[in-house]
């Protein structure tokens, strides 16, 4: 069954029908004109216009055209295309808290456009009708990015791929009032996702392996920790040396008055890194490495069940992340005993350094002798301090990036 909801009108009566059904959502856009009889009950001829706003693929189809129509039709068809392609997904709202919109695509260029497309969406005359977050999930990306616009591989299927909205208010004035009157710097807002990813990758990777071991199989469990400012790794140690792979990558932006917060988790298949040219970087690692889709699914016995069931696995931990940094940040001091203590920049930073393994040796990314370094402190800001392992000079860091 499909339901079409007519858009509103542009010239040459364009109309854009937004189409729903159980498998795909699609776009129909008909340009009704009138015939020479005049009148718009005088139908000469549709133009369709399919957009599969999952693939954003298009084709055209012509039927009847009137050829002294033709051609003005055709300057307006980009424009209608343009409007139709902004087509949101249809959200749900979250369970336990429907101020915590959830929305899901097939696939799509990225969560992070598809991010922006929500917040513009997003009225400032009617803010009780508003989400106070969002999160936007994809089961793959044609473009991925991650930080300074490098490639984030994620056309296939099976791993974690979402943005998280949050109101800048959020963070700006309503955690400072949380916190005794005290700003939280907006710089700790990277390690506070990266803790809460990490904390979300630990449990998820317990209960995989838990899985596999009610099954007779044991794989020893990785290490889950964090690399400033935007990692998380996981290390696996052997008696000679220890490895530090990376599991996933945080990308923060700006758009109107929010934050989109893009993650994402190497959950199914671990893509593979070039080590040298723009997009090099850490070598990348997966949870199918370590635990086992078949343990965990009886119906799980050829590839195609294996990723959908990491498809699964991603979906929850989207929707779980998100879902603990909306209920941290909208939280209320008299829901807990330590709400002040839970938001403030020492808790943040407390929580993050948890997860950092301080032995762990970093290199520079983006300077010409890509240095190798260890970290020595963090400041209450979220800088770190570092000291080169060759020369034992030690600076501080502000915005670079680490290896």
């Amino acid at each position: 069954a499909v339901r079409c909801l007519p858009s509103k009108s542009m010239t040459l009566i364009p109309r854009c029908y937004h189409c729903c059904s159980r498998s795909s959502r699609f776009i129909i856009l008909a340009f009704v004109f009138a015939s020479k009889g005049g009148g718009l009950g005088g139908v000469g001829g549709v133009l369709g216009r399919y957009v599969n706003t999952g693939s954003r693929s298009a084709f055209v189809s012509a039927v009847n055209p009137s050829s002294s129509s033709t051609s003005a039709m055709s300057s307006s068809i980009e424009n209608t295309a343009d409007e139709c392609s902004t087509l949101l997904p249809s959200k749900v709202m979250h369970q336990q808290d429907p101020n915590l919109w959830l929305y899901h695509v097939e696939t799509t260029t990225s969560t992070m456009d598809e991010a922006r497309k929500i917040v513009e969406s997003i009225t400032t005359d009617d803010t009780d009708a508003n989400p106070k977050s969002f999160l936007i999930s994809a089961a793959s990306q044609s473009q991925g990015r991650g930080t300074t616009q490098r490639n984030w591989k994620s056309s296939q299927r099976g791993n974690a791929l979402f943005t998280i909205g949050i109101p800048q208010s959020a963070w700006m004035v309503d955690l400072k009032k949380k916190n005794h009157g005290n700003m939280v710097p907006l710089t700790l807002l990277p390690l506070k996702v990266g803790s809460l990813v990490a904390q979300q990758i630990q449990r998820s990777l317990e209960e995989c392996l838990q899985d596999d071991k009610h099954q007779g199989m044991s794989n020893a469990a990785p290490k889950v920790t964090v690399k400033w400012p935007n990692d998380v790794l996981l290390k696996q140690s052997s008696s000679t040396q220890s490895s530090y792979e990376k599991v996933a990558g945080i990308l923060i932006e700006s758009a109107k008055d929010w934050f989109i917060i893009g993650i994402g988790i190497n959950v199914g298949y671990a893509p593979d890194i070039p080590k040298e040219g723009s997009d090099y970087g850490r070598q990348a690692t997966c949870f199918s490495q370590y635990c086992n889709a078949t343990a965990s699914s009886a119906d799980a016995n050829d590839d195609d069940d294996n990723e959908e069931y990491w498809v699964e696995v991603s979906k929850k931990l989207a929707v779980d992340t998100a879902h603990d940094l909306h209920s941290w940040l909208h939280s209320k001091p008299d829901e807990h005993l330590s709400s002040i203590d839970e938001h403030s920049g020492g808790a943040i930073l407390d929580k993050w350094k948890s997860f950092l393994d301080w032995d762990m040796e970093l290199v520079l990314r983006d300077t010409p002798k890509r240095e190798r370094v260890r970290l020595t402190g963090v400041m209450a800001d979220g800088r770190v301090i570092v000291k080169e392992v060759e020369t034992g000079t030690t600076r501080t860091l502000v915005a670079d990036y680490f290896l």
